[in-house]
């Protein structure tokens, strides 16, 4: 029998983190567009990568689809 804490450890999975570089440009942009929505840098950048993922241009197919983003 699993213990709660593992049970729960494999039905939620825990934000990662990375570290891009960005032109300074797009920073801007970021922060600018941060500050006008009210919220962080990294919530905001968090959510434009999932938005970008979902539309998935390029047809990539289930590493990119709505159910395997809706998991994270």
């Amino acid at each position: 029998m699993q213990s709660h804490a593992t049970s729960q450890s494999s039905r939620f999975r825990a934000p990662q983190r990375i570290s891009i570089t960005l032109p300074q440009n797009v920073f801007d942009a970021l922060l600018d567009r941060s500050a006008i929505e009210g919220r962080s840098l990294s919530n905001l950048s968090a959510y434009l990568l999932e938005c970008s993922l979902r539309e998935d241009p390029r047809g990539a197919g289930a590493a990119t689809s709505p159910a395997r983003l809706a998991r994270h």
